[in-house]
């Protein structure tokens, strides 16, 4: 996936050196992500697994927790402009998905957001 797009690939780290912040470079492999699992999704069986692809309110915060894996659903709801109830199902559809998994407790816990090839 890299390969077949090396020049954003190498913008999109230029960038984030630039800004000095991983969010360009976190951008660009999302959305190369997104687009590897949905090129290998065929027609027959693209109904069946949609709902693991996630869409671009489930990408945001799925960035949102890469930059900070200690953010509370309010801190998302209040940086993404998602509302806290919008935020929860979120939460809940990309844990199903197996995108991002809770680790410690709700008070002293982190996000682990997984990547899937």
């Amino acid at each position: 996936m890299v390969y077949s797009n090396q020049q954003e690939y190498y913008d999109a780290i230029a960038a984030s050196t630039r800004e000095g912040q991983s969010g360009p470079f976190i951008d660009f492999m999302l959305r190369e992500i997104l687009n590897t699992l949905r090129g290998k999704v065929s027609d027959k069986v693209s109904d069946k697994v949609s709902d693991k692809v996630p869409d671009k309110s489930e990408l945001a915060v799925l960035k949102l927790l890469t930059d900070n894996p200690r953010l509370t659903k309010i801190e998302l709801s209040e940086q993404s402009g998602i509302s806290e109830g919008s935020i929860k199902k979120i939460i809940s559809k990309l844990k199903s998905a197996g995108w991002l998994e809770r680790v410690g407790s709700n008070k002293t816990g982190y996000w682990l957001v997984k990547y899937h090839s």
